[in-house]
């Protein structure tokens, strides 16, 4: 029997889901491969690594309840000048996603005293996010919000810009998303997310996505689809020379060594070019 290939084992399944009951959708991804491919790239660790692959899943989240969104891009800027994590941005498509940290320097890998992603970045923070539907302009919205928690953040940001009611689960490398549908009333939401909020935490650590839906079988969960999701980036020579050839006279001066070449590296990936200037 053939074995399955790398490009496979190393994906994640995203789960579509109805709870027709309570007039709401959700979604629901357990990210271990694109948490342990996003740590390595990035030489992350503990709860940085942590930080950073919720970030990742709750981008996807976000892609998964946007209406033939092509590309969805969460970004998180701290508020604090010294704070050691500057910014997180993520970046996901159908089937891949991919960000970078941008560290203070003079901070970096020193946390505060605060609990949490606060202890990184702040308690308070803009939250970017760009639609990319492939057509037109990209949506770009961007609101301000206090909370040591990213699903409180990205709570608030659905609630305030997308106007939509919405909780957020980020436990581990589990997230889960469920939204209210038109028609949902104030007693349709209080159930489905009082029935969210019985399941147990060592469900949701150790359990499968699937086993975690029969927890939500009471509102007759239904799956409605699936998609598999990798950490993985989209860079190439072609976008590189692209890049430089953007750039202006005096930047590229700075840039070009003795042999006529300028070496750029990704900060998704970062995997270096070195490109000949002609």
């Amino acid at each position: 029997m053939a074995q399955p290939s790398d490009s496979m084992t190393n994906k994640d399944e995203l789960i579509r889901f109805l709870l027709p009951d309570t007039q709401c959708r959700g979604a629901i991804i357990r990210g271990t491969n694109i948490f342990k491919t996003a740590a390595t790239t990035h030489h992350l660790s503990d709860d940085v690594a942590s930080l950073f692959g919720q970030s990742l899943l709750a981008s996807i989240l976000l892609l998964s309840i946007s209406k033939a969104g092509v590309r969805q891009v969460l970004q998180l800027d701290s508020q604090q000048a010294q704070a050691p994590i500057q910014r997180i941005l993520c970046e996901s498509r159908s089937g891949a996603v991919r960000g970078y940290v941008n560290w203070q320097e003079n901070n970096k890998g020193q946390r505060n005293q605060k609990g949490g992603m606060a202890s990184w970045m702040g308690d308070s923070l803009h939250i970017s996010t760009v639609r990319d539907l492939g057509f037109g302009q990209p949506y770009v919205s961007t609101i301000e919000h206090q909370s040591e928690h990213l699903a409180d953040h990205i709570v608030h940001y659905l609630n305030q810009s997308v106007q939509v009611r919405a909780d957020v689960v980020l436990l581990g490398d589990l997230a889960i998303l469920i939204e209210a549908m038109p028609g949902c009333s104030d007693d349709d939401w209080f159930q489905a997310v009082e029935t969210l909020a019985k399941i147990s935490n060592t469900t949701l650590k150790k359990n499968t996505p699937e086993h975690i839906l029969e927890a939500l079988n009471s509102l007759h969960c239904k799956i409605v689809g699936r998609d598999a999701y990798a950490y993985q980036c989209s860079c190439s020579t072609e976008r590189m020379e692209n890049i430089l050839k953007s750039m202006n006279t005096e930047g590229l001066k700075e840039l070009v060594d003795d042999h006529n070449q300028v070496t750029l590296s990704c900060q998704y990936c970062s995997q270096y070019y070195t490109l000949d200037m002609i």
